[in-house]
């Protein structure tokens, strides 16, 4: 069979890498084409229906939802006669909607009105145009649910783990990295921007060092926060325990997460952040936000804790009370571990390849 991946940009994002393993295991025994935006703004992709069209593809697997790439191949569909997928990778767009309308953080712009009305006519039908929609996590599904989409055209399927986070780094590596802080130590990995916001994480530590020496680690590169980062922590007082490391590969990440003793999550909008998955593998416990499906894996994990959004008195709260139940800790570990065994990327791939089986089969039937 003939499968076509789309995702906006490379290198990578979160759906970038979910694409590129996908990508990487089809390769072995289907004929597969990753699509991609050479435009660094990928809000419009020339010679798309091109490629669509003369790829001759059974089904097309796109990726990120409010994309001018999925909503294009879900107008090409019935044209192309291909089977198509969804993965959403969130609703970033909506969310962030909301969240302004609530008031809960920036400033509202005059384009807000547009974000509805694309959801109510062009998301919408995209959504309902596919064949599939594999959702990150249940609120995910819960959205589908809600415009309509019968359940037995969703399938939840979370992101998978690279296989290297479950393998324990050396004692010496750990040892070495925890003696260059003061504990607790509490991680955060993700891009340096407002969407992430991490500038809570800092105004939570001013609180967190009134009552305990502690340390905060953010690994990742700077999309527009870093110097306005720098600049809180030094006016806070704290900049002596925030470190910066910038951009980390995976296995020097692993080595960070096995070495700390909470990785913080305190995004504005996620599909499922991956790093929470591999904080699990890691046997890290999280404290996240409910951004996307992050609230519901921690319930059903009880591997993390959930906090309000731009909140730091209950991050602080959080962070005070985990850091002092060793027991709960220690729970929370294991629960993790034992959750994150089943999202091996390997074990992911399985099922979403079973998604398209059932799809093309279906397709031959009728």
């Amino acid at each position: 069979m003939k499968i076509a991946l789309l995702v906006q940009r490379f290198p990578h994002g979160g759906a970038e890498s979910y694409v590129e393993e996908i990508a990487r295991r089809l390769a072995k025994y289907e004929d597969v084409t990753v699509i991609s935006s050479t435009n660094k703004d990928y809000s419009f992709w020339r010679g798309l229906g091109k490629v669509l069209k003369s790829g001759k593809f059974d089904l097309v697997h796109v990726n990120t939802y409010g994309y001018f790439h999925s909503d294009y191949a879900a107008y090409l569909k019935k044209k192309l006669h291909y089977k198509l997928v969804m993965t959403s990778h969130g609703f970033t767009g909506m969310d962030i909607h909301s969240l302004k309308k609530n008031q809960v953080t920036m400033k509202k712009s005059p384009f807000d009105i547009i974000r509805p009305l694309y959801d109510k006519k062009i998301g919408k039908k995209t959504i309902q145009s596919c064949d599939h929609l594999i959702a990150l996590s249940k609120k995910d599904q819960e959205f589908y649910k809600q415009i309509g989409i019968d359940t037995s055209k969703i399938t939840i399927i979370p992101p998978g783990i690279q296989e290297n986070f479950f393998v324990e780094p050396d004692v010496d590596n750990i040892k070495k990295i925890r003696s260059q802080y003061d504990g607790p130590i509490l991680l955060s990995v993700g891009e340096l921007s407002w969407i992430k916001s991490q500038a809570v994480m800092v105004r939570a530590m001013q609180l967190v060092i009134k009552e305990k020496p502690a340390t905060l680690i953010l690994i990742g590169k700077d999309r527009t926060e870093l110097a306005n980062l720098k600049q809180l922590s030094k006016k806070l007082g704290i900049d002596k325990n925030v470190f910066f490391l910038g951009f980390k590969n995976p296995e020097e990440v692993k080595k960070f997460m096995y070495a700390s003793d909470i990785l913080l999550n305190t995004s504005l909008a996620e599909g499922l952040s991956t790093v929470l998955l591999e904080s699990m593998a890691c046997s890290l416990p999280f404290i996240t936000t409910s951004s996307g499906g992050n609230g519901y894996l921690a319930q059903e994990s009880d591997a993390g804790l959930t906090v309000p959004f731009e909140d730091e008195k209950a991050l602080a709260n959080h962070i005070l009370a985990l850091t002092s139940d060793k027991k709960k800790m220690e729970t929370m570990k294991s629960k993790g571990h034992v959750f994150a065994k089943d999202l091996s990327w390997d074990k992911i791939f399985a099922r979403i390849t079973k998604v398209y089986s059932n799809l093309l089969l279906d397709g031959d039937k009728s």
